[in-house]
């Protein structure tokens, strides 16, 4: 019988300073930060000023909660894994981002508690997404923005993602990914809709592919600092958006 594979979350425990250093495969989720982070600011300035609180689920290294904390916002990021929060912590410049060990699926914080929920690189990584959403939702207000960054599931977004990781970025774990655990943003947007949330702007987020430093990737195996990625209308790999909360 085929046996579904296991994700290796474990992995992010031992990535230590590599989550803001090095030229792996931990660079490209930096990358996908510096094109991520200034996307996801931009649509929280025209709902909110920055008296709000938002909350980082599945915070890992902080790479989005320090750059909100940066820039004034009130910030709460949570991990299950205390070595990723020390990262954070270490790395958070002001030392104002609450980070705290918790669980996704059974957030420590009463309904209602913040104007923004984030969820970056986190639903494909957990067996029951749905419940994480329902839980940031439960704890998310009226009128509140849910944002998230995920995966599609189909098959070139498998050999892409996946394969295309494993054979060209050099340190590639085994099990980064697993295909089961990516999510079609159908399915997403439709669960959030049963939640009371509806959708606000959906985009694809993708490597510049037609780049020196893509070309670099594919004939070194390493990442550059100068890889970056776009945000476009293509939905077919990674995409990005967020819903508000009626």
């Amino acid at each position: 019988m085929f046996q579904k594979k296991t994700i290796n979350n474990e992995l992010y425990k031992s990535l230590g300073d590599k989550w803001y250093h090095g030229n792996d495969y931990v660079e490209l989720l930096r990358s996908e930060a510096k094109t991520r982070n200034p996307w996801i600011m931009l649509q929280i300035e025209k709902y909110f000023n920055k008296n709000i609180e938002i909350l980082d689920i599945g915070c890992g290294g902080g790479l989005l909660s320090n750059d909100l904390s940066k820039i004034g916002y009130h910030v709460s990021g949570i991990d299950i894994h205390e070595e990723v929060l020390q990262v954070a912590r270490n790395y958070d410049q002001f030392k104002k981002v609450k980070y705290i060990k918790a669980d996704a699926l059974n957030l420590p914080f009463p309904d209602e508690s913040f104007d923004v929920v984030c969820a970056m690189d986190f639903l494909e990584h957990i067996e029951d997404y749905q419940l994480a959403l329902k839980e940031g939702t439960r704890v998310l207000k009226k009128n509140g923005l849910f944002f998230f960054h995920t995966f599609n599931r189909n098959l070139f977004s498998s050999l892409f993602v996946i394969k295309g990781m494993e054979w060209f970025v050099k340190g590639t774990p085994k099990n980064l990914h697993v295909a089961h655990l990516f999510i079609k943003p159908s399915e997403l947007l439709s669960f959030f809709s049963k939640l009371n949330c509806q959708k606000i702007e959906l985009k694809g987020l993708s490597p510049k592919i037609f780049s020196k430093s893509f070309f670099n990737l594919i004939q070194n195996g390493v990442v550059d600092k100068n890889f970056t990625f776009q945000i476009n209308s293509s939905l077919l790999t990674g995409y990005i958006g967020y819903v508000k909360k009626n």
